[in-house]
């Protein structure tokens, strides 16, 4: 459980934040195990040689867990909040649990990474690619589960081939986020700019691409940006 909640939260937030798993990891692993939710919990405090130890001891030790289980269950309460409700949306679409959660844990990260709005980007990858199949290409060449174009390779460091699903993500987050920037933060442009569509000449009705990844962001709950009328 720690290590999964561990490699989880390492996948959600940028390298330079990693500096602090360590003493994270440490201080979530004697919670569980103070909290008897270790696998191997029983058998270490079994073991520990028996010694009298002072009052000040027991309360500092109680602190220490209190602290650390305040932080396991903060960590444990933001991908309850940010991770789950992204999965159980992608699973209405394809029920694969692996896959739904790799998806998630990315969009949250990219979404951290360069602070755009989490639900829209599911609403874009579920648009682009509702069947969620990370090998798609479109009749224009475009690929994976954000559909895109090969000529963005190596624009961003987004290391790896488009069908990976990770990467994928990487590199639609960063192309819908210089959308963003270039329609001065106008999400109906910006949305209609990622479907190529800023001439309303690309694909037959474009101009209702912002209205449709919109209806998907509304699934996952909350609010949703406002997208002004045409």
């Amino acid at each position: 459980m720690v290590g999964m909640l561990l490699y989880m939260l390492r996948s959600l937030f940028p390298p330079d934040c990693r500096r602090r798993w360590p003493a994270f990891g440490a201080a979530a692993l004697l919670a569980a195990l103070l909290a008897g939710t270790g696998a191997y919990g029983s058998g270490l405090l079994a073991k520990a040689p028996v010694r009298r130890i002072s009052r000040e001891e027991v309360e500092t030790l109680l602190a220490r867990a209190q602290r650390a289980r305040n932080a396991y269950d903060g960590a444990a309460g933001y991908i309850g909040a940010t991770v789950q409700p992204i999965e159980k949306v992608l699973r209405s679409y394809r029920d694969d649990p692996m896959l739904a959660r790799r998806i998630a844990v990315a969009v949250v990260r990219q979404s951290n990474r360069l602070r755009i709005d989490r639900k829209l980007l599911t609403g874009v990858l579920l648009v682009e690619n509702p069947d969620l199949n990370p090998r798609a290409r479109s009749v224009v060449g475009a690929r994976g589960l954000m559909q895109v174009m090969p000529l963005h390779r190596g624009a961003w460091p987004c290391s790896g081939p488009l069908e990976d699903v990770e990467t994928n993500i990487c590199y639609g987050a960063h192309i819908f986020a210089d959308n963003l920037r270039e329609a001065d933060g106008d999400v109906r442009r910006a949305l209609l700019r990622y479907n190529g569509c800023v001439r309303g000449v690309n694909t037959p009705d474009c101009a209702a691409y912002p209205s449709h990844v919109l209806a998907r962001a509304r699934r996952l709950g909350g609010r949703t940006p406002v997208v002004p009328a045409e």
